[in-house]
């Protein structure tokens, strides 16, 4: 079954070990290194912050530059998962009352020499920059947030597949990205070099965008997908959910009709976000007939929330009445 699923390592700040650091002269490698029994480690590269761009409320870009760009070079795809960090600053006070993540996020900074670190997916990439969509919760990713430009950071290890290599598009007629909250972010850079002329000339399967936000404040970059919709009509159409107006898109037959019109047994579907929403439609595609290599996955938060089966079994008939039609873009 090939479902690309967060690294359960990769969940919390500590799951990360640090490798010698090394002179960086050539293109960094893919390989995963691992301890021997123990939490994968990094090369860490060194880089600076351009801009922290406010992009929906709460939801913040981090566009990034490598720091020695003469001799470094990188190779990320959206979807790989890096480990980044920052520069911790001391709180005003050290009390004991600090929420369990704060004190984690403190320990573990305290462990790499005074710098905070966690997982967070790429959303785009060039030999030498990176951009990460982030979702402001917590002091770890406040301090990102607030950073000024010039900030220094360090990222480093390359862990999961990126999106558009985990669809078989010589099997696939068309592709559906199903997200919530900051998991928009690999979805758009996917979109954005699916839409390139690399891979326009290889005829890549038409893609659908659903984006599901919990406040309208928070939707992001809906001037840029709507761009990127007028201009690739046939190849480009995108939706938002708002649950606090629509309701959750898998809450009644009426939402999966709306956003999700039609769909086919030859449709790749990709499902980012919010645990629970990952892991009912992947029961329901699997209840209606999806095959496992039609599914790709990956959970940012919510990994233990229980399923609702009433949620699943809706999705299950959606998509198996849904089955011998193609997706409408429109």
């Amino acid at each position: 079954m090939r479902i690309v699923s967060l690294l359960s390592t990769l969940s919390c700040a500590t799951a990360f070990s640090v490798a010698p650091s090394c002179s960086r002269t050539t293109q960094t490698s893919s390989t995963r290194i691992f301890a021997e029994g123990g939490p994968p480690q990094y090369d860490k590269i060194d880089a600076v912050l351009r801009e922290a761009e406010v992009v929906g409320e709460g939801c913040v870009m981090l566009h990034m530059d490598v720091k020695d760009k003469d001799t470094v070079t990188i190779d990320y795809e959206p979807g790989h998962v890096v480990a980044l960090e920052i520069e911790e600053v001391e709180s005003p006070s050290d009390d004991d009352d600090d929420d369990s993540d704060s004190s984690k996020n403190s320990e573990d900074a305290k462990n790499n020499v005074g710098w905070m670190r966690g997982p967070y997916t790429v959303s785009r990439a060039t030999a030498d920059s990176l951009d990460i969509l982030i979702k402001v919760v917590g002091d770890k990713s406040e301090r990102f947030s607030n950073a000024s430009p010039g900030t220094p950071l360090k990222f480093g290890g390359k862990f999961k597949v990126p999106i558009l290599e985990g669809i078989q598009t010589e099997e696939v007629k068309n592709v559906v990205l199903l997200s919530t909250g900051v998991g928009v972010g690999p979805c758009i850079g996917a979109i954005e070099k699916a839409l390139s002329e690399e891979y326009e000339s290889n005829n890549f399967p038409p893609i659908k965008l659903i984006a599901s936000y919990r406040k309208e404040s928070e939707v992001a970059y809906t001037d840029h997908l709507n761009k990127l919709q007028d201009e690739h009509p046939k190849s480009f159409s995108w939706n938002s959910v708002v649950t606090s107006v629509d309701g959750r898109l898998s809450s009644s037959t009426e939402n999966l009709e709306k956003f999700l019109n039609a769909s086919s047994s030859e449709t790749h579907y990709h499902l980012i976000g919010n645990g629970q929403m990952v892991s009912e439609f992947k029961e329901g595609l699997a209840k209606a007939g999806v095959s496992d290599e039609r599914v790709t996955v990956e959970s940012y938060f919510n990994h233990k929330a229980a399923i609702d089966n009433e949620r699943v079994d809706r999705i299950a008939a959606h998509f198996a009445a849904k089955k011998v039609e193609q997706p409408e873009l429109a």
